[in-house]
């Protein structure tokens, strides 16, 4: 015999029914408000699954630091802020090497994944101890930083970027579910001033020119060498020369007004100037003899101290010139330099 449920039965299951929808809610949030072609959150580093989005009411935003064109090879730097909207106080681990509490993901329009960088593989891949500090935020409070994104993610190409950061309370190997940033819109323009085809062979050799990841001493050694043989697209190879051409702000400011094809041609005609001897003298001066006297470094900037001589009619003047260099996708290059006279011989 068929038996009927009885009302009371029905209005329980269906309270059941509803809870368990409410709980599943809960516990799976839908994915991360973003440009279609997205996905949802990425796991963990080594997690192996899916991680949940953080339901604490804690929000994680990120904005460019400092609004410019960005390039393949230049450094992209972001405001990350965690901001506690609850009332009550929010804790977390905030990692010394922060790349162990914070990750991001960047994707092309057409939803590829942007390969994560070298040096964030290795963290991750390293057994190393991870050291940490405990950071209390209070209802109302911000926690802000800055990061650079090439550190995370590589970009060797122009194009456009979705990127959204993704920060672990309890690092990245932790169980509590992260926080997901909102998504900002990156565009990475094509390198300016590049040089026609022809100046990328090695007169000498026939070889293609290709900066190479050198030490800053070899850099100025091959560089100046490259000046009193004439090379000049050798010369050029080791040479920032939007950051020689902005180290002057009669030149730097009508340098930021500029749209990208004016920045181009600007550069190109800064290029052609140097060859011409019409600005920087100094560092386009051919020298007959150097001799490289110091070298300091840090991982990413170095100093260069180098005792130069030049012909002036019968006299052999002497400089001692000091390039400053940074490092960036692992190759040093000459951004600046200073110039001290040291009398004639």
């Amino acid at each position: 015999m068929t038996r009927c449920p009885s009302p009371v039965a029905s209005i329980v299951r269906a309270a059941a029914a509803t809870a368990f929808a409410l709980a599943s809610a809960l516990a799976f949030p839908a994915p991360f408000p973003m440009a279609p072609a997205i996905p949802a959150l990425a796991p963990a580093p080594g997690s192996g699954g899916t991680v949940p989005e953080a339901t604490a009411p804690v929000e994680l935003s990120i904005r460019f630091f400092d609004k410019r064109i960005y390039y393949p090879e230049g450094e992209i730097p972001l405001k990350v802020t965690l901001s506690n909207n609850g009332s009550d106080t929010y804790r977390f681990k905030l990692a010394d090497d922060r790349m162990f509490s914070l990750g991001f993901d960047a994707r092309t329009p057409t939803n590829r994944q942007v390969e994560p960088s070298d040096g964030y593989r290795l963290a991750m891949a390293d057994s190393k101890p991870v050291f940490y500090r405990e950071v209390s935020l209070k209802s109302g409070e911000e926690y802000s930083f800055i990061e650079r994104l090439e550190r995370y993610v590589h970009l060797p190409d122009a194009g456009s970027y979705a990127v959204k950061a993704v920060f672990y309370p309890e690092l990245a190997s932790g169980s509590v579910p992260p926080v997901v940033s909102n998504v900002l819109m990156l565009s990475v323009r094509p390198s300016p001033g590049l040089p026609p085809a022809l100046d990328l062979i090695q007169k000498e050799t026939g070889e293609i020119l290709k900066a190479q990841m050198l030490p800053p001493d070899e850099v100025v050694r091959r560089t100046l060498v490259a000046r009193q043989k004439g090379l000049w697209n050798e010369f050029f190879l080791y040479l920032d020369t939007e950051a020689l051409l902005t180290s002057i702000e009669d030149r730097k400011i009508p340098y930021d007004r500029e749209s990208d094809e004016g920045r181009r041609r600007m550069l190109e005609r800064f290029r052609a100037d140097l060859q011409t001897n019409m600005v920087d003298t100094d560092l386009v001066v051919q020298p007959f003899f150097f001799d490289i006297t110091e070298t300091r470094y840090t991982p990413s900037r170095g100093f260069v101290r180098v005792v130069e001589k030049f012909r002036d009619q019968q006299l052999v003047r002497v400089k001692e010139y000091t390039y400053e260099l940074q490092k960036r996708e692992d190759i040093w290059r000459i951004v600046a330099y200073t110039v001290l006279n040291k009398g004639t011989e």
